[in-house]
């Protein structure tokens, strides 16, 4: 009987660790082929070959629904902006009415996100100020932290959404689709090199308006939007025109306190030593520095298992 109950334990143990080990963890973003559905599939694949766990993008509609689904532990991990951030704290826009708990934790920063507004390379417009009464995407009501990036461009420029010729949008698909078919003369957009070659192939050539980077200019903006910095972008970067600062704010990897700490500390491990995986995913990758994995944000814990790596790396804790 004891040999008969040794090997019945023996092959319990083998199946609840082959189930672990089998178990899915989903790392939410947004929808499919979007900024941070690209994001959680380097995500997902680096964590899967660095960690030796089952890891996977789950897309969604946007990223406030998958933020609720990481909170309750649902999904393991969820790609969201620092705008994302802000607002499912504040109980606004997207999450107005359900503030998410203190159960909603970070486990890394990603890569900084840089945005700004395009418009054609032969108009007149070098900033924003430049564009009164003019055709420019607004509303953004299915994207409302969009609106949110487009209030702190606004009171960078000292100015109020009246003053633009506003074509209400639901997102910036949309405002991109109408500024490369003629229809606006500026739209917000994230910076990254292939949507702007692709905006410039299209149209002639485009242009990356100047943001104002004084200190009130900056203060103005971070007002709007808490947690976002000005970078200056590099000038081999499609649109720029001398030397041009603009937006940008940080993506960053959730989690819950329900996720087990042993798989949190695996998996900002795998994504500490993978960044030449991350980059074979996306080129957005490039901008991701290891050493600036651990971010602080006010309201804000750190998983346990992610600073528990972060400490034994040596890394001290900031923040844009």
């Amino acid at each position: 009987m004891n040999r008969f109950a040794f090997v019945a334990t023996a092959v319990a143990a083998l199946f609840i660790t082959g189930a672990a080990s089998a178990q899915s963890i989903g790392v939410g973003t947004g929808p499919q082929a979007s900024l941070t559905n690209r994001l959680g599939s380097g995500v997902a694949k680096v964590i899967a070959d660095g960690a030796g766990l089952n890891t996977r993008a789950v897309p969604h509609t946007s990223n406030a629904h998958h933020t609720p689904l990481v909170e309750k532990g649902n999904i393991t991990f969820g790609v969201s902006s620092t705008g994302d951030i802000n607002d499912a704290l504040a109980g606004r826009n997207a999450f107005e009415g359900h503030p998410v708990s203190k159960d909603w934790v970070i486990a890394s920063r990603l890569v900084p996100l840089p945005v700004g507004t395009l418009v054609r390379a032969d108009s007149p417009y070098k900033t924003l100020a430049d564009m009164k009464g003019k055709k420019y995407a607004c509303g953004f009501t299915a994207h409302k932290t969009v609106k949110v990036i487009l209030d702190a461009y606004l009171a960078n420029a000292k100015m109020s959404e009246n003053e633009l010729d506003c074509v209400n949008v639901p997102n910036t698909s949309a405002g991109t689709e109408l500024f490369l078919k003629g229809n606006i003369e500026g739209t917000p957009s994230s910076l990254g090199g292939a949507r702007l070659r692709n905006a410039a192939a299209k149209v002639g050539g485009i242009r990356i308006l100047k943001m104002d980077n004084s200190a009130e200019g900056v203060a103005a903006m971070q007002k709007e939007y808490p947690g976002s910095y000005l970078v200056k972008l590099d000038e081999k970067t499609p649109g720029v025109e001398g030397e041009t600062w603009t937006m940008a704010f940080d993506m960053v990897l959730m989690t819950s306190t329900k996720t087990p700490e042993d798989v949190v500390y695996k998996s900002v491990k795998a994504l500490y030593e993978g960044k030449d995986g991350l980059v074979k995913v996306s080129p957005v990758f490039r901008s991701f520095n290891p050493k600036n994995m651990l971010v602080k944000i006010p309201g804000v814990d750190i998983h346990p298992g992610a600073m528990k790596f972060y400490k034994e790396m040596g890394l001290t804790q900031g923040g844009s």
